[in-house]
Order: structure tokens, then sequence, then C-alpha cells
């Protein structure tokens, strides 16, 4: 993950200090989908994230398992 930095300019006069702060801009290593514990190699439009506890990982999916059966929720059509 790239480096947030901030810098405080102060000085010993009472008053309001100035501080800026440098953000990165969102590139592929911010991403949700570049975390260890996310597998999103099947993203589609209306995707859910949903724990699977065999992988230890959070998945995409369009359908939400459960080990009790399958429940089917339609995330919408983009």
């Amino acid at each position: 993950m790239a480096n947030v930095t901030a810098t405080i300019n102060s000085n010993t006069s009472s008053g309001p200090k100035q501080v800026s702060v440098s953000v990165p801009s969102a590139t592929s290593s911010n991403r949700l989908r570049a975390l260890n514990d996310v597998n999103a190699t099947s993203l589609q439009d209306g995707a859910l994230l949903q724990y699977d506890a065999n992988t230890d990982k959070f998945i995409t999916r369009n359908e939400l398992q459960t080990t009790t059966g399958t429940i089917t929720f339609n995330g919408g059509s983009f």
C-alpha cells in the first residue's frame, strides 16, 4: 500500500500551525481486489462479498451460499 505523508510546519510562536497531507491517487495497488484476503477473480456487475471459511478469504459472487442451502440474491443489472 502506498504511503500517506504529512508535514507539519511549526515554530515557537503561538497561533495556528500549517499541516499539509499528501494522499496517493487511486491505483491498482490500493483497490479492494488487491488485498491478500480477497478473491475477486470472478468480478461481475452486482457482485457481493462473502466470507469463505475454507479459504479464509472474502470472495465475490452473485449468489449467497450457506451451509444449510443456497440463497439466491439478485443484485440487479447495471
